[in-house]
């Protein structure tokens, strides 16, 4: 019976020994939490072996089960990692065989100057400046282009957001299943497996991609639980 009872849990979220804000913490047994506040202290009601997310886009996810040990503490101390976004590998051309690669470089592009000077030329006189602070007058036979101005490219930038937006779009099914598990949505809203994606496509007209990215989980999961009765009302 007493493994059964909930127990409130103090906690303290930290990364790299600092205290972390803003995390969302959500029992996946009971689907009720909570967020940190600003110096990493949260609560949350839990039962012995109950399963405690912790969520945020900055950190990555992390999934602990609760323990007697915990329980009869009722203290617990989470260490997040931060995310990291990988870059696009970038291919240099080499071969690892140094003598080979050294033979073929590219060739050098970079005109060199025709310049020539003695020690003697070190010793001359230039004599005073007649121009002043001013830059010397121009006498070639071409005159120098205006300095250019770098013009901000809108479409490239537009195309790169889009990638980004239709990135999210594809990336939420799976980062919502991962996070919150295939029974919240079979036990506990009682979505067939093979019908998860097209309920949360269901459920798109109430923003629940906007408020997943900006970190609103719990308004999420109400979201969920309003929109699964309807759903699951539907006659196919």
């Amino acid at each position: 019976m007493a493994q059964n009872k909930p127990f409130k849990l103090n906690g303290k979220i930290y990364c790299n020994l600092n205290k972390v804000r803003d995390v969302n913490i959500i029992n996946l047994n009971s689907y009720v939490g909570t967020v940190c506040n600003d110096y990493g202290d949260f609560e949350i009601t839990a039962k012995l072996n109950d399963s405690i997310l912790f969520s945020s886009i900055e950190f990555e996810s992390k999934k602990i089960k609760v323990t007697e040990t915990m329980l009869q503490s009722k203290n617990i101390t989470i260490f997040l990692i931060p995310s990291i976004t990988q870059l696009k590998e970038v291919f240099v051309g080499l071969t690892g065989n140094l003598a080979y690669d050294i033979k073929n470089k590219p060739k050098d592009t970079i005109p060199t100057h025709t310049f020539s000077f003695t020690k003697a030329d070190l010793k001359k006189d230039l004599g005073p400046d007649i121009h002043g602070p001013k830059s010397a007058p121009f006498v070639g036979p071409f005159k120098p282009l205006p300095p250019t101005v770098s013009i901000p490219n809108f479409a490239y930038e537009k195309e790169q957001r889009l990638k980004r937006e239709i990135a999210k779009l594809k990336e939420f099914p799976i980062k919502i299943r991962r996070e919150l598990g295939i029974k919240f949505f079979t036990e506990k809203l009682n979505i067939p497996e093979e019908k998860i994606d097209n309920f949360i496509n269901y459920c798109e007209y109430r923003d629940v991609i906007k408020k997943y990215y900006e970190k609103r989980l719990f308004e999420v999961i109400d979201i969920f639980k309003d929109e699964s009765i309807p759903y699951n009302a539907i006659k196919e």
